[in-house]
């Protein structure tokens, strides 16, 4: 924990981040996507729950390399992730996520019911549907 923490080194809030700048510091370079997300030199803002419930509401995989999302990719990541931000607020908490309850071994994704993968990715552990987010 830091007490006194550099506030300069924080990237832009996640949930008030315009599209162009999305795509710029979202959509580039090698790493997974989830990595990317949880940077937070690069958003400031999304944790581990709040990144795997965006990215099943998007349907991509977050060990997907950051730089290979279409525009249109990130345009729907990012209207999910401010939804996502609104919905966690409204709610109550990330915790509340409609994936969220279904991370876990033997645990079926909510939309077509296939098992649940688990990996680390971005050093944290990883929950997605390897039917639906690719």
């Amino acid at each position: 924990m830091r007490l006194d923490p550099d506030l300069d080194a924080l990237g832009p809030d996640a949930g008030e981040i315009g599209r162009e700048e999305f795509r710029e510091r979202v959509g580039r370079g090698t790493a997974p996507l989830k990595a990317r997300l949880l940077d937070q030199s690069v958003l400031a803002g999304v944790g581990n729950l709040l990144a795997d419930e965006v990215l099943w509401q998007s349907r991509l995989d977050p060990r997907r390399p950051a730089g290979e999302l279409s525009p249109e990719e990130l345009d729907d990541l990012r209207r999910e992730l401010r939804a996502g931000i609104r919905r966690a607020i409204r709610l109550g908490g990330v915790h509340t996520g409609e994936v969220v309850p279904h991370r876990g071994a033997g645990r079926h994704c909510p939309r077509c019911g296939a098992e649940m993968t688990r990996a680390t990715v971005g050093s944290r552990t990883t929950w997605w549907c390897p039917v639906e987010q690719h």
